[in-house]
């Protein structure tokens, strides 16, 4: 029954994809949009069959187990629930109530515990099944690689072919993204926020716009709140280089080191909170977690400079390396070293191959390169677990991945395979011949070409 739910739901969204006058999708077919949507359902069952069967369900079977067990008090009891939801330490209606972990898991692990909630609302409509909650997780990331494809299309040289494969089958990126798990809220919030960001840009400010921000930054801030902080200095860079085009590096050398040194006063000598020591424990969670993909012989961060700069080429050794094909335990890890790999491939060829003449990139391209490098970096510092690297990664690795494809030359891959074209007699014959005169043949004429 759960699954002839399913096929409704698919075949309803389907109807509203090819009725709807909103959905704006230039160079997209309606029935294409729908296929993307198909494929998403079904990385994401398949998600959810690994997790299931290699990790005992995982955290995305943890969080629907959970979301399960509040989403059946939702319409009994919507006052805990609502209560619940807000962090607030609410009385318990009875012992037959679920009670989720008490509102310190709010500060605790805000995302999860937003995720949890989220998806206890879609109770009434999932019943707790697996499959369903991917229905909604497919619409957030098709309407996330949607928002990538419309501006990627603006500020990126692609042919339609690459522009496609980078928006919507990347494999790490669509894969990471297709089950039930905070990945793909990532991905639709930070999305909305390079869409809102182009339309500012381009002056196109409206109330859609301001939503758009304001969404963007209420789904990252409850998900994965410190992303905002990475965010926060890119987005002053950007908005600093459509005033000042000239040396956009230096101002985005510049703004982050200002906003570096700004974050330490503030925070250290004024609330007392050493970043340093945050830094330290989260880097400890990450070590504590048990498992067999963790990294060996991690070495422990330091609450110092020192310690911090000393880690960085290690930390992107970890996020741009790892795994290596000789630590691998299982086909998934051997999976993940090969994603890698082709990523290390697709810089060297992009830069071999680069364009001779690439004309001046859209100032949001540099936004989502600083963002990119400080999201590896700062999981490359903390993370210890392969796996968990190469989830964090993802969406980071195929957003550099559509940039790296943006420079690669396809017109001299192109030019090189094919034959140089011979002259045929009909092509000969068709060349229009220079019209004569009869003075051409005269004695001086002649005269001079004997010289």
């Amino acid at each position: 029954m759960s699954y002839l739910l399913l096929v409704i739901y698919i075949m309803a969204f389907g109807w509203w994809v090819k009725s709807t006058k909103t959905l704006n999708t230039p160079g997209l077919s309606r029935n294409f949009v729908c296929f993307i949507f198909l494929s998403k359902i079904i990385v994401g069952l398949v998600y959810g069959l690994i997790h299931y069967n290699y990790f005992q369900g995982g955290d995305t079977f943890m969080y629907l187990e959970e979301s399960s067990l509040l989403g059946s008090t939702f319409l009994s009891h919507p006052n805990y629930y609502l209560g619940s939801l807000l962090g607030w330490d609410v009385i318990v209606p009875n012992a037959s109530v679920f009670t989720y972990p008490s509102s310190a898991l709010f500060w605790k692990d805000l995302g999860t515990y937003s995720l949890v909630h989220i998806h206890a609302i879609l109770y009434p409509l999932t019943f707790g099944h697996y499959h369903l909650h991917i229905f909604f997780i497919a619409l957030l990331g098709l309407f996330a690689s949607l928002n990538f494809y419309t501006v990627f299309r603006q500020i990126l040289d692609l042919p339609k072919t690459a522009l496609i494969l980078c928006c919507f089958f990347l494999p790490s990126l669509t894969f990471w993204t297709a089950g039930l798990h905070k990945d793909v809220y990532v991905y639709f919030g930070l999305s909305l926020f390079l869409l809102s960001l182009l339309e500012l840009q381009q002056q196109k400010q409206s109330i859609k716009t301001v939503l758009k921000l304001c969404t963007a930054i209420f789904i990252i801030g409850i998900i994965r709140h410190y992303l905002l902080v990475l965010l926060l200095p890119a987005t002053l860079a950007y908005l600093s280089t459509l005033y000042y085009s000239k040396r956009i590096w230096a101002t985005y050398l510049m703004v982050y080191s200002l906003f570096i040194g700004a974050v330490f006063i503030v925070v250290q000598f004024i609330f007392g909170i050493a970043v340093f020591d945050i830094l330290v424990q989260q880097q400890t969670a990450f070590l504590a977690e048990t498992g067999g993909s963790s990294i060996p012989d991690v070495a422990p961060l330091s609450p110092t400079l020192g310690s911090m700069v000393r880690m960085v080429p290690v930390a992107f050794v970890n996020v741009l390396g790892r795994p290596f094909l000789w630590e691998c335990k299982d086909f998934l890890q051997v999976l993940a070293s090969f994603e890698i790999l082709s990523f290390l491939v697709l810089i060297v060829t992009s830069l071999s191959l680069k364009k001779e003449a690439i004309k001046s990139p859209n100032p949001l391209i540099h936004f989502i390169v600083a963002y990119s490098i400080t999201n590896l970096l700062l999981v490359g510092l903390l993370v210890s677990n392969i796996g968990t690297i190469a989830r964090y990664r993802a969406i980071a690795l195929g957003i550099l991945s559509a940039l790296l494809t943006h420079i690669f030359d396809f017109q001299k891959v192109h030019a090189k395979k094919s034959p140089p074209v011979k002259p045929t007699l009909s092509s000969i014959e068709s060349t229009p011949q220079k019209n004569i005169h009869p003075s051409s043949f005269s004695k001086n004429n002649k005269a001079k070409l004997l010289q």
